[in-house]
């Protein structure tokens, strides 16, 4: 499968992330990270220019099982993953995850969603899982004393506000996604995210020292992140030359 962008740290793809996962090396990615879509319809209720809806967010995906086939498939043995939007007891089996933990990302920021309601969440659940293939490893408890530093699991960084989020409804600070991506991968390690919206993980994978693989459905997403990309490997060769 033809790459829509690809540089030296990084490959993007246009399309469906289950053909292009399936075309992936087995056993070759070494942490994946992703916001998925929900399945909620997520709509801003204050911009004035409302995005579109986001493909795939009205329930019609089976988004564990897409991500179960691209962990088991490309994701090496006892690896780590992070998904957004989902509970432990939701991604457990389809990832085949051992040593799961629901992480919370505080935003330290109300945020506007549905303004009919009273009350706004200023949190997202993250799913951390460690990728244990065998399902009696998995009941044995393996993936427990996966951590190489063992952190809290609240993590606290503001989102994009309104005027700075115009690239993606439901974009991730790269702060974040960078925090993510040091704790469960090493310098030259593969990252993948088979939902790269405006392509942050890729972003903080680059600007970590990483490489990464990206797959977005809509094209007008991805030309956002290989130009986001570019900037960051741009600063990265910068700071090799001080």
């Amino acid at each position: 499968m033809n790459a829509y962008f690809q540089s030296d740290h990084v490959t993007l793809y246009v399309g469906d992330c289950r053909e292009v996962c399936a075309s992936l090396p087995r056993q070759s990615v070494d942490l994946l990270a992703t916001d998925p879509p929900y399945g909620v319809k997520w709509q801003s209720g204050r911009r004035r220019e409302r995005f579109d809806t986001i493909t795939g967010d009205d329930g019609s995906l089976d988004v564990p099982g897409i991500l179960g086939q691209a962990v088991n498939r490309t994701l090496r043995h006892h690896r780590h993953v992070y998904a957004f939007g989902y509970r432990p007891d939701e991604l457990t089996e389809p990832l085949k995850l051992g040593g799961t933990a629901e992480l919370v990302w505080n935003k330290n920021q109300v945020n506007p969603g549905n303004l009919s309601l009273p009350w706004s969440a200023s949190w997202e659940r993250v799913t951390f899982g460690v990728h244990v293939k065998s399902k009696g490893d998995r009941e044995r408890g393996d993936g427990r004393l996966s951590a190489r530093l063992r952190s809290g699991s609240v993590l606290t960084f503001p989102r994009p506000n309104s005027r700075a989020a115009n690239r993606h409804p439901t974009e991730k600070p790269v702060p974040l996604m960078r925090a993510l991506v040091e704790s469960s991968s090493l310098a030259g390690e593969t990252v993948l995210d088979p939902f790269a919206g405006s392509g942050s993980t890729l972003v903080a994978a680059v600007l970590a020292g990483r490489r990464a693989i990206g797959v977005e459905l809509e094209e007008r997403y991805a030309e956002i992140t290989a130009k986001r990309i570019e900037k960051a490997e741009a600063i990265v060769a910068e700071m090799a030359t001080v």
